[in-house]
């Protein structure tokens, strides 16, 4: 499918990958970021023609979209997070955590290896300061659904940042604000990542 695509559309210098392709994608690449590497998923792919033949060259600017949102709420550096979610995005969220310093746990349905379970993170939720929705909960197909997270736990002293933009105001973000919880969508992130995609299409990256 990809390869017609760029067969088709010889003009397409780039573009951008969504769940639940970000993973996939990179087997696919001729050329890929440090950063993709460590996040081991790309985003945003950008080509590179020469008459019929072509690179793949593979960025991950989600990292940068969720590393500048993360930084608009204040979240101190050795304050503690947990990651809903264990798939591409929750390790790119991982990795900009490690960056930023702030201790994390990823959180998944059937834990694996480090991973803790919902019942586990329940029970240290008063003592996480940062709460990430990386799980399709509260999108669509699942617009009345959250994770499995005790709302009644949260805090004035917590934050809680939902990956999900449309729509704007999950089931988890309403709980959250409803308790006092600062609380973030992924409109910002979005944006952000975009405006770097559209900057790396553009340049000689």
């Amino acid at each position: 499918m990809l390869e017609d695509l760029l067969k088709r559309e010889t003009d397409l210098r780039g573009f951008c990958v969504t769940m639940p392709y970000k993973e996939k994608i990179m087997s696919l690449l001729d050329m890929t970021s440090t950063l993709a590497e460590r996040c081991t998923n790309a985003n945003c792919i950008k080509i590179e023609r020469w008459g019929k033949d072509l690179r793949l060259k593979g960025f991950n600017t989600d990292a940068y979209g969720f590393g500048k949102s993360v930084e608009s709420l204040g979240i101190n550096r050795g304050s503690t997070a947990c990651i809903m979610g264990s798939g591409g995005v929750s390790k790119t969220i991982g990795v900009v955590l490690d960056d930023m310093g702030i201790r994390h746990l990823t959180v998944s349905r059937r834990p694996e290896g480090n991973q803790i379970s919902y019942r586990q993170m329940n029970e240290i939720l008063e003592d996480t300061v940062l709460i990430i929705n990386a799980t399709p909960l509260g999108m669509h197909p699942y617009e009345n659904m959250m994770a499995d997270i005790d709302t009644e736990k949260l805090t004035r002293g917590h934050c809680v940042f939902d990956l999900i933009y449309n729509p704007a105001e999950t089931p988890l973000l309403k709980e959250a604000k409803a308790r006092g919880a600062r609380t973030m969508n992924g409109l910002n992130m979005l944006h952000l990542q975009a405006d770097l995609a559209w900057e790396i299409f553009n340049s000689n990256l």
